[in-house]
């Protein structure tokens, strides 16, 4: 058992999501693009990230969850904690320094909106979201109906969030992000929401233990 957490059942506690908040920009051409130079177009700031997306739609069937993430203190960590203080949610778990870097994905579209290209920086989501920032929030997870954990987590994070909840018996929701990041917690998830592709490498992995 955790030291000095003690299970007591809230019967308004919300789940507890922890993983990646992260701010989309959307980029797309109103022609068809050339290399080496600009283009006209249109670009757009959407907030997003696997678990902070989870989390929105959640409170808006009337639930409050428990958010645990890292921002920056930047122009992307601003829009996206503003963001999360105007729904009413509470931002205790979400982790902010100087260091981090909020994690950003800009995707560029071609003219019929299909992805041409995509550049992710979110290696700060596992570099500052650690096992240590995560278990001190013991109380919330021992007490939530349900966990659920991305696949941006690193592994000792995901191992740390999923050791917490089988201790408590707090069944864990598992989403696993991309075929790559499907297998890290495989063995120990009771649901998970995946494409086709994911879900192969889910039981490829339960094949080959």
């Amino acid at each position: 058992m955790l030291v000095g957490v003690e299970k007591v059942k809230d019967v308004e506690a919300g789940p507890v999501i922890i993983g990646g908040m992260v701010l989309d920009i959307h980029a797309t051409p109103s022609i068809p693009a050339n290399p080496r130079t600009t283009t006209p177009g249109k670009v757009h700031y959407m907030l997003g990230g696997v678990a902070r997306n989870v989390a929105e739609c959640v409170s808006k069937l009337g639930t409050k969850p428990y958010m645990i993430s890292v921002v920056g203190l930047d122009m992307a960590g601003n829009l996206l904690l503003e963001h999360w203080k105007s729904a009413g949610l509470s931002i205790e778990g979400i982790q902010r320094h100087q260091d981090i870097e909020t994690a950003v994905v800009c995707n560029i579209f071609d003219v019929n909106g299909e992805l041409a290209a995509a550049v992710a920086s979110v290696e700060t989501i596992e570099k500052f979201l650690t096992p240590e920032w995560i278990q001190q929030f013991g109380c919330n997870i021992c007490s939530a109906p349900l966990l659920l954990v991305d696949a941006n987590l690193s592994p000792p994070a995901l191992e740390a969030s999923c050791q917490m909840a089988a201790e408590y018996d707090i069944p864990v929701w598992f989403e696993p992000v991309s075929v790559a990041k499907s297998q890290r917690v495989a063995s120990v998830v009771k649901y998970v929401s995946a494409d086709i592709f994911s879900c192969r490498s889910i039981l490829n992995s339960r094949v080959s233990q």
